[in-house]
């Protein structure tokens, strides 16, 4: 006879089951090359507050895409250091490049939003990406690459932004934690679920941008620009998603551990306001593994082995070989080896910080 324990084990691994043959299966088994589009007009836009050396070093590596027509559309968000003095002096060499500046208010206190809604405005081309000063595309070919999901007719084109390595606990965490959660919105818009995308590696057109007022009902929250607004206009039929290694945008490590922690804790307040279908979605993937995990140790302590060693054999023969797939599309790199423990403590970490959130508000950006 199983025991009732069993049986808990059982209803959550059906659970990871979905999501793992489902949704996860998508990125670890299709083929993930496109063929770049080198010839639709493309905007980029980047909104940058005090990122005068990070300006200096992604502007001509941006210059030098392998693209028929772009711009590059920078928008100075009230810089504090020469940004601006940076950005004109760089202007008469690159005809591509479009600076836009924003004056400093004090009488009106507004986040990364405004600064996106006025760079998508003055963009010359209806087609847009984004991404941060602080990111390093792939290659030269990162333009077109991410140009190819716009195919179709799609109007959303969801990209992979992973963070740049340097040793030490705060960037391990910072990997592992930037690859599952592009290993889920990346899988489930290719599954029909899109939800979120990160403005570190998003495109779309601006028509939908102004059709949808942006990401303007979201004002009262110090994030959203990119993963709110996602949430509110994607569909299945107009978001497309690129995970060809050459679509990659690297993003600048984060300097230490508070910072990120911070980062990740401003992250949670936009949860609440996904749809309530995705919220669910979300909800049950850390449940059903927190559950599996904890039946297993359970089984252990009671020496109940055959209960143990099916659940054992499912996560070893199915969960983590999916899982590795997926990450290594990703270029996790040797997170794989690592990804078992590490899943442990985030399933330990994430509540704690989601709480915090709930006590603590967290501060606006920048």
């Amino acid at each position: 006879m199983w025991s009732v324990a069993f049986f808990v084990m059982a209803g959550a691994l059906v659970v990871l089951l979905f999501y793992h043959l489902v949704m996860f299966a998508r990125l670890a088994f299709r083929k993930p090359t496109v063929d770049p589009d080198r010839e639709l007009p493309i905007s980029v836009v980047i909104c940058a507050r005090s990122e005068a050396r990070t300006l200096e070093e992604i502007i001509p590596l941006l210059m030098q895409q392998d693209h028929k027509e772009f711009e590059v559309v920078v928008v100075n968000d009230r810089s504090e250091d020469d940004t601006w003095e940076v950005l004109q002096w760089m202007k008469p060499n690159y005809p591509r490049l479009r600076p836009v500046n924003i004056q400093a208010d004090e009488k009106f206190n507004y986040g990364k939003k405004l600064a996106l809604g006025v760079g998508i405005r003055a963009a010359k081309y209806p087609h847009v990406l984004l991404t941060d000063a602080d990111c390093l595309p792939a290659g030269t070919d990162w333009i077109s690459t991410m140009a190819a999901g716009f195919g179709k007719g799609k109007q959303i084109v969801i990209g992979h932004s992973p963070y740049a390595y340097q040793s030490g606990l705060t960037n391990l965490l910072e990997r592992y934690d930037g690859t599952m959660k592009a290993m889920q919105y990346m899988s489930f818009a290719q599954a029909g679920f899109p939800y979120m995308g990160v403005g570190r590696n998003l495109g779309y057109t601006g028509e939908l941008f102004f059709n949808a007022k942006g990401p303007g009902r979201h004002n009262h929250l110090m994030s959203g620009d990119d993963d709110l607004f996602i949430n509110q206009v994607a569909r299945a039929k107009n978001t497309g998603v690129v995970a060809d290694p050459r679509a990659f945008m690297t993003t600048q490590p984060t300097p230490d551990l508070g910072t990120w922690l911070r980062r990740k804790r401003r992250h949670y307040t936009t949860a609440a306001h996904y749809r309530f279908g995705h919220q669910i979605l979300l909800m049950l993937l850390p449940l059903a593994r927190t559950v599996f995990w904890a039946m297993l140790l359970w089984f252990a302590i009671q020496a109940q082995w055959r209960e143990l060693f099916v659940g054992l054999g499912v996560e070893f023969g199915i969960l983590l070989p999916i899982t590795v797939l997926a990450m290594r599309r990703l270029h996790a790199g040797a997170l794989v080896w690592l990804a078992i423990p590490l899943e442990w403590l985030f399933l330990l970490l994430d509540p704690l910080l989601y709480t915090s959130t709930l006590l603590v508000k967290p501060k606006r950006w920048k």
